[in-house]
């Protein structure tokens, strides 16, 4: 027997809190579950099928062959082939692509970083969409606007997207939000400087970001169908809208 509010309780009745009924989980204001915050199983999952990409991608930058394989065409960002093919996956798969070992350990070391504070913030669900439609938007804005000759490989593009959610959530739950902006501006900094960065992937995936942010921010938690309308809303459109783009090329 233990103390309790009013006399004892067995361990048995506790557990239950009188109900008979197991309590339920306690999970963070924007519902990610408190038992198993600090797992986050989603982002090791992504950054394990990152590399295993980037080996069938035949280790680009160490193996001293060329960056790109049978492996790398078919699954990187190719605009030709999603005109002429409809290979719409491609939106996505590129997101799991690298070009070179800087490339694979700049983008897992960032997805590490806010991987695990925005899973443990929002939970498994609601994480991995902030990652697909991070992914999907950034390759879509880059088709939209590269049309036929877009080429990129890159995580970049979901983790520009949680750099913007972070922020949008950052300021909603009060909590200083300087230091994301500043991480930010010396990523977008960095875009800007190298022509070989596929600028506009990093721009859609912040673009969408925000807005998959704003949903989890502002649509209260208890209304998670709504949260998971919103935010599969947002991926159909940007698949329309690479549809569109095929259509008008061919």
């Amino acid at each position: 027997m233990r103390p309790a509010a009013v006399g004892f309780q067995c361990p048995e009745e506790g557990a239950t809190g009188g109900s008979g009924r197991a309590p339920r989980e306690a999970r963070t204001v924007l519902g990610g579950r408190v038992r198993t915050a600090q797992q986050a199983l989603v982002t090791q999952l992504l950054i394990a099928a990152c590399v295993v990409a980037y080996v069938l991608q035949g280790a680009p930058g160490i193996s001293g062959g060329s960056n790109s394989n049978q492996f790398t065409n078919d699954y990187a960002m190719i605009g030709f082939r999603i005109a002429e093919n409809d290979q719409y996956y491609r939106l996505l798969t590129a997101a799991f692509l690298h070009a070179g070992v800087l490339h694979i350990l700049f983008n897992m070391y960032a997805l590490y970083l806010l991987g695990y504070q925005l899973e443990a913030m929002l939970g498994r669900a609601r994480y991995l969409g902030l990652f697909v439609a991070g992914a999907v938007g950034g390759n879509t804005l880059s088709y939209l606007l590269g049309g036929l000759s877009t080429a990129s490989v890159g995580a970049s593009t979901a983790i520009f997207a949680f750099f913007a959610a972070y922020y949008v959530i950052a300021r909603r739950l009060r909590v200083d939000s300087r230091q994301i902006l500043i991480v930010l501006g010396i990523n977008l900094a960095i875009t800007f400087s190298f022509s070989s960065i596929d600028k506009w992937g990093h721009i859609g995936g912040l673009a969408v970001g925000a807005l998959v942010g704003l949903i989890y921010a502002y649509v209260p938690r208890r209304f998670a169908l709504a949260q998971a309308g919103g935010v599969v809303g947002i991926v159909v459109l940007l698949f329309v809208a690479a549809a569109a783009k095929s259509a008008a090329l061919v």
